[in-house]
């Protein structure tokens, strides 16, 4: 199976599945952090490498979203379904992480060591000469009852349910399990039953320690793991296996757990109970090639605060365009274990990997849409939604059989009730309601505007929390290069587009203006040419515009001067929805003559052109077609052919693209 036909997050998987050499140390392994905004595909993203898993590899699956689940929840939740039965494979047992819920349970004086010795002894015989399940029934209700009340918040009905089969599946072994519990760190300063005792003096104590309870049962469960994990790995002859390994020797692939929605309530306690036993386990044997062969994926629709504190000398956030001590926040596709284990000096180690989701791509916008429709309908999807899967469908059911016409703009709609304030409502950003975001949409639009640190510009409200909102929930991203202006980033296109496309056709009386707010964008404190002229085409003065990039033509570097153009044609686009892009295109240029209307130069003309033609095709809500590629790529060779400068070629370059679709 070739690369080109996995997704971004299938792919990645791959390259993290190889464990290393039959028979050898497991290599540690990251938690791969899956980051995009609502309806970036997260949990597809984990449907598909499931379904890509199948029964070749083992894995479990758990989804925090809904109930507040505790560490110890989760854990009883990926033994149970860990230890089902794996085609080709011995049946995992979680003996040592059973053995310390069984000790959980127990009813002890919690006072009197000797004693709770005896009781713990005598409990773990009685489930170990139990011969008939019968006789197993009262003391697995006798235990799953007290150990729910000392395992702070258990997880609905997980403990009743998964326990009991846990303990099943140990009880043969539990002699065995007893004398071999001293290979286990937790054990190494007296015998095991001592051990045992103390975590049932921690969990049900005169001091109760929940974090020790945890940290306890966490540490169990790797143990756990690595055993399993060196009893079943044999190479696996009958597994199905298209894994991205070094020679494709014999070899074992790691134990995969999937992580749905770590950002809610529960999965940030869970990553970092599981990131301090693995380095509680570094630190006790050291970096020689040893960890536990789980590999983690996780999603997150949220970059949280913890880990801004976590990462913040070891990942940069993807809305930050610059710094030199950490790491640039990779894409699925371009990620790999290399990448995550040799950090650069300037970057500190991090057992977490963020990567972003890709958005999708114009043939994975049609497949979505189906077959029967046109190409045309789906490279305006593709563009309208920036390849959000989410969006990518509300588009679908919002277009319907309604053919896209090239250069058109009435699309989604022009004037009454609109479809913009309805996505943005189910974006479920919480810091502000929807009217407070529409009324800051010309800061949240363009927030390499507002520099990172300022909370309150130009008297405006909220503009600070929904920029930080904005950014926390992964709809501001940096770009790689280039820019135009210092602290450049962007909005996701989709969002930006309803943000604008709602404040332009706001209803009176609901709040400022279009006008109003993007006259005092243009206002702010510290705004140069760019920010400007970004604020001066966004409110229609086309002209004055023109002005600016004629004046600096002859005299800034090409390169910069097709960097500030990018930056400021994606100003936001207010003009009539119901005139299509010929009869606007002509009214823009029109008007630079009769400003300007005495002796023009080729220059003049062609920068008029250009601007009218890339301002009005970067509207992500227009139809763009050959029409508008042709003008902006001609436009760009006319401009290229009349410069008296020698660095000609980023003009070249950018009309290249333009005549392909590709710019602005």
């Amino acid at each position: 199976m070739i690369e080109t036909e996995h997704s971004g997050s299938v792919l990645l998987t791959r390259r993290l599945l190889w464990n290393g050499v039959t028979g050898k140390p497991p290599r540690p392994q990251p938690v791969v952090l899956l980051l995009g905004p609502v309806g970036a595909g997260k949990s597809h993203a984990l449907s598909g490498i499931t379904d890509h898993l199948g029964w070749g590899v083992v894995h479990a699956r758990f989804d925090f979203a809904g109930d507040e689940p505790t560490p110890v929840d989760v854990l009883i939740r990926l033994a149970y379904n860990l230890s089902r039965k794996w085609r080709h494979r011995a049946q995992p047992r979680f003996l040592r992480f059973t053995v310390a819920l069984i000790a959980v349970g127990a009813e002890l004086t919690t006072t009197d060591r000797v004693r709770d010795k005896e009781t713990l002894r005598r409990l773990l015989v009685e489930f170990r000469r139990s011969r008939w399940p019968g006789r197993l029934d009262p003391l697995v209700r006798v235990l799953v009852k007290t150990a729910a009340t000392a395992v702070p918040a258990p997880f609905g009905d997980a403990f009743a349910a998964e326990v009991p089969a846990l303990i099943q599946t140990v009880r043969p072994r539990l002699g065995h399990i007893l004398r071999s519990l001293t290979e286990f760190d937790r054990f190494k300063t007296g015998d095991a039953l001592d051990a045992l005792v103390d975590l049932n003096w921690l969990a049900r104590g005169r001091e109760p320690d929940p974090d020790g309870v945890t940290a306890w049962l966490t540490e169990a469960f790797l143990a756990d793991v690595r055993e399993n994990h060196r009893r079943m790995s044999a190479p696996e002859r009958r597994s199905p296996c298209d894994c991205v390994n070094p020679g494709k020797q014999s070899h074992v692939h790691n134990w995969v757990v999937l992580l749905d929605d770590v950002d809610h309530p529960g999965g940030l306690a869970f990553l970092k109970a599981l990131t301090a036993a693995r380095e509680t386990y570094r630190r006790r044997h050291g970096d020689r090639g040893t960890g536990d062969p789980l590999l983690v994926v996780a999603t997150s629709g949220k970059w949280d605060g913890e880990w801004e504190r976590e990462l913040a000398r070891a990942w940069r956030p993807p809305w930050q365009p610059d710094g030199t001590a950490a790491r640039v926040v990779p894409s699925c596709r371009d990620a790999s274990y290399d990448d995550w284990a040799e950090h650069p000096e300037t970057a500190r180690p991090s057992g977490y990997y963020p990567v972003l989701l890709e958005p999708l791509e114009v043939q994975e916008v049609a497949d979505l849409l189906g077959d029967d429709v046109p190409r045309a309908t789906a490279a305006f999807v593709h563009r309208a939604s920036g390849g959000l899967p989410k969006a990518a469908k509300q588009l679908a059911e919002t277009l319907g059989d309604a053919p896209v016409r090239d250069g058109a703009r009435d699309v989604l709609g022009t004037s009454g009730p609109d479809p913009w304030r309805t996505w943005l409502a189910e974006l479920r950003l919480s810091t502000v309601d929807t009217e407070a975001l529409v009324t800051a949409a010309p800061f949240a639009t363009a927030p390499w505007l507002v520099p990172l640190p300022e909370h309150g510009l130009v008297g405006q409200p909220h503009v600070g929390p929904i920029l930080t909102e904005l950014r926390a929930s992964l709809w501001v991203n940096a770009p790689g290069n280039g820019g135009g202006t210092p602290d450049h980033v962007t909005l996701h296109p989709w969002l930006a587009g309803n943000l604008v496309s709602a404040l332009a056709r706001r209803n009176g009386g609901a709040g400022p203006t279009y006008a109003a707010q993007f006259t005092a964008l243009r206002g702010a404190p510290g705004a140069d040419d760019v920010r400007r002229a970004y604020c001066l085409l966004a409110l229609g003065d086309f002209p004055a515009v023109v002005d600016l990039f004629e004046r600096d033509f002859p005299e800034l570097p090409h390169r910069e001067w097709v960097d500030r153009l990018t930056v400021v044609v994606h100003a936001p686009d207010a003009q009539p929805l119901d005139e299509d892009y010929e009869r606007l295109y002509g009214k823009l240029v029109d008007s630079d003559v009769e400003r300007k209307p005495g002796e023009r130069t080729e220059i003049r003309n062609n920068l008029a052109r250009l601007l009218a033609a890339s301002w009005l095709s970067a509207n992500p809500f227009a139809v763009r077609g050959p029409d508008q590629n042709h003008d902006i790529g001609t436009a760009l060779t006319a401009l290229s052919s009349k410069s008296q400068r020698s660095d000609t070629k980023a003009l070249d370059d950018t009309a290249k693209l333009a005549f392909r679709g590709l710019w602005p």
